[in-house]
């Protein structure tokens, strides 16, 4: 996996804002309780304290007549051709102010790599908190983080993260990491690791459930605009879609220990970016630096009311 390396470069760098942007009409809250509510943010004003850009690469546009938006409008994030590997050489976005608990989610279609040389290309949508201290005193550095991520090789697989601590230095962490085929609902992987050195520990009861998902036919994260939303609570977190009729299809429902779930106020973040090394599940090698530009295209981010 290649999650960690995304963490290191966005938690330590300093990041580089460009000053002006085509945003949404967000109104990013401070941290915040667990509610039910959920603020639905369109991407058609220019509102560029609410949102900034997370890399000196961003260049945030909102397109217009955007075929499959619900308004016609969408957040462009387009990564350059023969980007830097990792998150600091892509484009992505991050909320002004931080949250905590809540439901979180964007409807994207993804980078698209349809006919190029087994590009390595990830679109993620993901809450990131830059307060790295040792707050749970297990001797690791906290990494508070929840993921959403799609490889643009494998377009029909999900990769699900939570994340509670991960060390630079020794590369000690804490994270479990669900892998699922949308379209057949079968799930490839549901692995708690503490070192990358070490295999999956056996899942403890709430940690892998549901055992298969709801298939939805067809499935492809980067042809269709599909909403990708997840519930973050102190104790619990449910990552769901929505099948072709718009009927919810839960994808993971971790009940696992409340240590082993985010409890710090975190960003809402989202990005596309080229991975060296990360390649599809089960497949062969698709790590290649994209020769020609990717785009994701936001339609909606779902944030805490």
């Amino acid at each position: 996996m290649f999650h960690a390396g995304r963490v290191r470069t966005i938690g330590g760098a300093a990041l580089a804002l460009v000053s002006s942007a085509l945003v949404s009409l967000l109104v990013a809250q401070p941290a915040l309780a667990a509610s039910s509510a959920t603020r639905t943010v369109g991407w058609s004003s220019l509102a560029p304290a609410l949102v900034r850009p997370n890399t000196s690469y961003t260049q945030l546009a909102t397109g217009t007549r955007v075929p499959g938006t619900l308004d016609g409008n969408a957040l462009k994030l387009t990564l350059p051709a023969n980007p830097e590997a990792g998150p600091m050489g892509g484009v992505g976005f991050e909320t002004t102010k931080t949250y905590r608990y809540g439901t979180f989610g964007t409807r994207m279609k993804t980078a698209d790599c349809t006919g190029q040389d087994a590009s390595g290309v990830v679109t993620a949508a993901f809450t990131y908190s830059r307060d790295h201290n040792d707050t749970n005193g297990n001797g690791i550095t906290d990494n508070n983080e929840i993921d959403f991520e799609i490889l643009c090789s494998q377009p029909d697989v999900v990769w699900m993260t939570v994340w509670t601590d991960y060390d630079e230095v020794t590369e000690n962490l804490r994270s479990i990491t669900r892998v699922l085929n949308v379209r057949t609902g079968e799930v490839l992987k549901n692995c708690y690791i503490t070192s990358y050195l070490t295999d999956c520990e056996p899942p403890q009861p709430g940690e892998n459930l549901p055992a298969k998902t709801t298939p939805i036919p067809g499935f492809d994260a980067s042809k269709q605009y599909r909403t990708y939303k997840f519930d973050w609570r102190s104790d619990r977190v449910t990552f769901y879609t929505y099948d072709n009729q718009n009927r919810k299809v839960v994808l993971w429902d971790y009940r696992g220990s409340a240590d082993r779930i985010p409890q710090s106020p975190s960003l809402y973040m989202q990005n596309v970016w080229h991975s060296s090394r990360w390649d599809p599940f089960g497949g062969a090698s698709a790590h290649n630096r994209p020769s020609v530009e990717n785009t994701a295209y936001v339609d909606s981010t779902f944030l805490p009311q």
